[in-house]
């Protein structure tokens, strides 16, 4: 169960529990992978989802990615976060479905905004949108930018994780989500175009 809204909550906790549970799987415990796979199979159905477009192949894909955590746990060498090793797996599990085909992003309504102490500009201006006019917005970016927005907004990860599961440097990440994020607010209509609609 995510503890993010109890008051003790800490993403070290998380970790340290995700990493005992794995330890586990890594012995044959059922039980361990059941409660891992309760713990992520929502976020990376969601993630596997958003890269394949369709119900079908992301399932096939998370359960893939579950079938491989189970052969391979043991091999879990700590260099992540084992939520992060997870989405590594599914997106591998879901590119092998895309062979041939450009991916297809589904629209991700949770991407209005971003955490940050001094909101920029284009932040303000995604928090104010209307899901609809975002997920219209999201359909229009490339590829690369809905993948990393996908990442860092409906899966939580930190830009060093998301760095880990694409293979590509922090700063790359970093490029894509402020450019992903000025795309997104350019393309939403401003507070009178939505009153005159």
């Amino acid at each position: 169960m995510n503890r993010r809204g109890d008051r003790g909550y800490s993403p070290l906790m998380e970790e340290e529990h995700d990493r005992i549970l794995l330890d586990r799987v890594a012995a044959g415990d059922e039980r361990a992978f059941e409660a891992l796979y309760e713990r992520h199979a929502t976020a990376l159905f969601a993630y596997a989802r958003t890269l394949l477009g369709e119900s079908g192949p992301a399932e096939e894909a998370l359960q893939d990615t579950f079938v491989a955590v189970w052969h391979n746990a043991a091999a879990f060498e700590g260099r992540s976060a084992v939520r992060t090793w997870l989405f590594g797996i599914c997106r591998r599990q879901a590119l092998k479905r895309t062979r041939g085909q450009q991916l297809r992003v589904v629209p991700v309504e949770d991407a209005v905004s971003v955490a940050s102490d001094a909101p920029e500009p284009e932040t303000v201006v995604l928090a104010r949108a209307d899901a609809e006019a975002v997920a219209a917005a999201f359909t229009r970016l490339p590829a690369h930018h809905r993948e990393v927005l996908q990442l860092a907004f409906a899966a939580g990860l930190p830009v060093t994780e998301i760095a880990r599961v694409l293979g590509v440097p922090v700063g790359t990440v970093k490029s894509r989500l402020f450019h992903a994020r000025a795309t997104l607010a350019k393309a939403l209509p401003t507070g009178a175009e939505r009153t005159s609609r």
